[in-house]
Protein backbone atom coordinates (compact mmCIF):
# COMPACT_ATOMS: atom_id res chain seq x y z
CA UNK A 1 0.00 0.00 0.00
CA UNK A 2 2.74 2.34 0.35
CA UNK A 3 4.36 1.51 -2.74
CA UNK A 4 1.61 2.20 -4.45
CA UNK A 5 0.51 5.80 -2.85
CA UNK A 6 4.35 6.89 -2.93
CA UNK A 7 4.14 5.61 -6.80
CA UNK A 8 0.26 7.57 -7.38
CA UNK A 9 1.96 10.80 -5.89
CA UNK A 10 4.92 10.56 -8.07
CA UNK A 11 2.75 10.46 -11.08
CA UNK A 12 0.88 12.81 -9.95
CA UNK A 13 3.83 15.57 -9.33
CA UNK A 14 5.71 14.34 -12.62
CA UNK A 15 2.47 14.98 -14.72
CA UNK A 16 1.71 18.43 -13.38
CA UNK A 17 0.57 20.50 -15.43
CA UNK A 18 2.84 23.76 -16.59
CA UNK A 19 0.33 25.43 -17.24
CA UNK A 20 -0.98 25.10 -13.11
CA UNK A 21 2.17 26.16 -12.23
CA UNK A 22 2.30 29.14 -14.07
CA UNK A 23 -0.74 30.19 -13.40
CA UNK A 24 -0.42 29.96 -9.51
CA UNK A 25 3.10 31.30 -10.06
CA UNK A 26 1.79 34.69 -11.92
CA UNK A 27 -0.90 34.81 -9.62
CA UNK A 28 1.32 34.86 -6.71
CA UNK A 29 3.52 37.28 -7.68
CA UNK A 30 1.13 39.79 -8.75
CA UNK A 31 -1.14 39.47 -5.34
CA UNK A 32 2.35 39.68 -3.49
CA UNK A 33 2.24 42.88 -5.50
CA UNK A 34 -0.75 43.73 -4.67
CA UNK A 35 -2.71 43.09 -7.98
CA UNK A 36 -5.97 41.42 -8.35
CA UNK A 37 -5.60 39.19 -11.79
CA UNK A 38 -9.43 37.70 -12.11
CA UNK A 39 -8.24 35.43 -14.51
CA UNK A 40 -5.54 33.92 -12.19
CA UNK A 41 -8.05 32.71 -9.18
CA UNK A 42 -7.86 29.34 -9.33
CA UNK A 43 -4.25 30.34 -7.88
CA UNK A 44 -5.61 31.06 -4.66
CA UNK A 45 -6.70 27.67 -4.06
CA UNK A 46 -4.00 25.89 -1.79
CA UNK A 47 -1.15 25.51 -3.95
CA UNK A 48 0.60 22.12 -4.69
CA UNK A 49 4.18 20.92 -3.59
CA UNK A 50 5.67 21.91 -6.78
CA UNK A 51 4.04 25.34 -6.60
CA UNK A 52 4.97 25.66 -3.43
CA UNK A 53 7.95 24.72 -4.30
CA UNK A 54 8.27 27.33 -7.76
CA UNK A 55 6.95 29.83 -5.42
CA UNK A 56 9.97 29.35 -3.49
CA UNK A 57 12.54 29.20 -5.96
CA UNK A 58 11.15 32.33 -7.60
CA UNK A 59 11.51 34.36 -4.32
CA UNK A 60 14.78 33.21 -3.49
CA UNK A 61 15.80 33.81 -7.38
CA UNK A 62 14.21 37.51 -6.68
CA UNK A 63 15.88 38.31 -3.41
CA UNK A 64 19.11 37.40 -4.81
CA UNK A 65 19.08 38.90 -7.83
CA UNK A 66 16.68 41.87 -7.13
CA UNK A 67 18.68 44.68 -8.20
CA UNK A 68 20.03 43.58 -11.33
CA UNK A 69 16.71 41.71 -12.53
CA UNK A 70 14.49 44.56 -11.82
CA UNK A 71 16.88 47.22 -13.55
CA UNK A 72 16.37 44.54 -16.86
CA UNK A 73 12.70 44.38 -16.44
CA UNK A 74 12.41 48.01 -16.27
CA UNK A 75 14.45 48.92 -19.32
CA UNK A 76 12.34 46.76 -21.38
CA UNK A 77 9.97 49.46 -23.46
CA UNK A 78 6.93 47.53 -23.40
CA UNK A 79 3.83 47.67 -25.24
CA UNK A 80 0.59 44.95 -26.09
CA UNK A 81 3.09 44.69 -29.75
CA UNK A 82 5.85 44.28 -28.22
CA UNK A 83 5.61 42.31 -24.80
CA UNK A 84 5.37 39.17 -26.68
CA UNK A 85 8.18 39.25 -29.29
CA UNK A 86 10.25 40.50 -25.92
CA UNK A 87 9.74 37.57 -24.09
CA UNK A 88 10.09 34.92 -26.56
CA UNK A 89 13.41 36.63 -27.65
CA UNK A 90 14.49 36.32 -23.56
CA UNK A 91 13.61 33.07 -23.34
CA UNK A 92 15.04 31.43 -26.29
CA UNK A 93 18.56 33.54 -25.36
CA UNK A 94 17.78 32.17 -22.06
CA UNK A 95 18.67 28.66 -23.52
CA UNK A 96 20.48 29.43 -26.72
CA UNK A 97 24.07 27.68 -25.64
CA UNK A 98 21.68 24.58 -25.04
CA UNK A 99 22.01 24.73 -21.09
CA UNK A 100 19.10 23.53 -19.60
CA UNK A 101 18.91 23.11 -15.69
CA UNK A 102 16.57 23.73 -12.73
CA UNK A 103 17.79 27.18 -12.20
CA UNK A 104 17.18 28.57 -15.80
CA UNK A 105 14.01 27.05 -15.55
CA UNK A 106 12.75 28.58 -12.26
CA UNK A 107 14.67 32.14 -13.81
CA UNK A 108 12.24 32.01 -16.77
CA UNK A 109 9.34 31.60 -14.49
CA UNK A 110 10.52 34.12 -12.46
CA UNK A 111 10.89 36.25 -15.45
CA UNK A 112 7.19 35.76 -16.37
CA UNK A 113 6.25 36.43 -13.00
CA UNK A 114 7.69 40.25 -12.95
CA UNK A 115 7.09 40.76 -16.54
CA UNK A 116 3.47 40.09 -15.42
CA UNK A 117 3.99 42.84 -12.08
CA UNK A 118 5.62 45.04 -14.99
CA UNK A 119 2.73 44.90 -17.06
CA UNK A 120 0.11 45.68 -14.64
CA UNK A 121 2.30 48.75 -13.05
CA UNK A 122 1.93 49.81 -16.94
CA UNK A 123 -1.84 48.90 -17.12
CA UNK A 124 -0.43 46.46 -20.11
CA UNK A 125 -2.02 43.37 -18.18
CA UNK A 126 -5.74 43.32 -19.96
CA UNK A 127 -4.89 40.60 -21.96
CA UNK A 128 -1.06 39.95 -21.43
CA UNK A 129 -0.91 38.82 -18.27
CA UNK A 130 -3.27 35.39 -19.91
CA UNK A 131 -1.14 35.69 -22.40
CA UNK A 132 2.23 35.65 -20.53
CA UNK A 133 0.79 32.16 -19.10
CA UNK A 134 0.34 30.89 -22.19
CA UNK A 135 4.25 31.91 -23.63
CA UNK A 136 5.67 30.47 -20.59
CA UNK A 137 3.88 26.98 -21.02
CA UNK A 138 4.25 26.95 -24.57
CA UNK A 139 8.42 27.43 -24.19
CA UNK A 140 8.36 24.97 -20.98
CA UNK A 141 6.42 21.97 -23.05
CA UNK A 142 7.32 22.28 -25.89
CA UNK A 143 11.62 23.32 -26.03
CA UNK A 144 12.02 21.77 -22.45
CA UNK A 145 9.80 18.87 -22.60
CA UNK A 146 12.59 16.40 -23.49
CA UNK A 147 15.35 17.40 -20.84
CA UNK A 148 12.36 17.37 -18.05
CA UNK A 149 11.40 13.79 -19.43
CA UNK A 150 14.92 12.36 -18.64
CA UNK A 151 15.40 14.56 -15.12
CA UNK A 152 11.65 13.31 -13.69
CA UNK A 153 9.94 16.06 -14.85
CA UNK A 154 8.50 18.18 -11.59
CA UNK A 155 9.41 15.65 -9.30
CA UNK A 156 13.32 16.38 -10.31
CA UNK A 157 12.38 19.97 -9.87
CA UNK A 158 11.09 19.25 -6.09
CA UNK A 159 14.22 17.41 -5.32
CA UNK A 160 15.98 20.13 -6.67
CA UNK A 161 14.05 22.46 -4.40
CA UNK A 162 14.71 20.15 -1.04
CA UNK A 163 18.58 20.46 -1.81
CA UNK A 164 18.32 23.35 -0.36
CA UNK A 165 20.48 26.85 -0.73
CA UNK A 166 23.76 25.00 -0.06
CA UNK A 167 23.30 22.58 -2.99
CA UNK A 168 21.86 25.39 -5.65
CA UNK A 169 25.40 27.22 -5.25
CA UNK A 170 26.51 23.73 -7.30
CA UNK A 171 23.25 23.36 -10.04
CA UNK A 172 23.58 26.43 -10.56
CA UNK A 173 22.32 29.62 -9.87
CA UNK A 174 22.76 32.82 -12.21
CA UNK A 175 25.78 35.00 -11.42
CA UNK A 176 26.10 38.26 -12.77
CA UNK A 177 29.79 39.09 -13.59
CA UNK A 178 29.34 39.87 -17.74
CA UNK A 179 27.04 42.17 -19.29
CA UNK A 180 25.68 41.23 -22.48
CA UNK A 181 23.77 43.12 -24.73
CA UNK A 182 20.43 42.53 -26.26
CA UNK A 183 19.76 43.59 -29.71
CA UNK A 184 16.09 41.96 -30.34
CA UNK A 185 13.49 45.45 -31.04
CA UNK A 186 16.29 47.29 -30.63
CA UNK A 187 16.57 47.39 -27.37
CA UNK A 188 19.87 47.64 -25.41
CA UNK A 189 19.30 45.95 -22.08
CA UNK A 190 20.63 43.54 -19.67
CA UNK A 191 19.08 40.31 -20.34
CA UNK A 192 18.03 37.29 -18.40
CA UNK A 193 19.55 34.76 -21.11
CA UNK A 194 22.70 37.01 -20.61
CA UNK A 195 22.73 36.21 -17.25
CA UNK A 196 22.26 33.06 -17.01
CA UNK A 197 25.07 32.07 -19.76
CA UNK A 198 27.57 32.96 -17.01
CA UNK A 199 29.59 30.45 -15.38
CA UNK A 200 29.91 30.91 -11.23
Amino acid sequence: MVKEAFEKTFHIMANESTRSIAVDYIFYRLDSSGYIWENGQQGSITPTDVQRGMRSLGDEFEERFRDRFDNMIENLDLSEATVGSTFNEIAAETFADNVVNWGRIVALFGFAGRLAVHCYERNLHHSVVDNIVDWVTAYVDINLGDWMDTHKRWQGFLEFHAGGPEARKNNPWPNFKTICGYAAAGLGVLTLGAFLTQKS
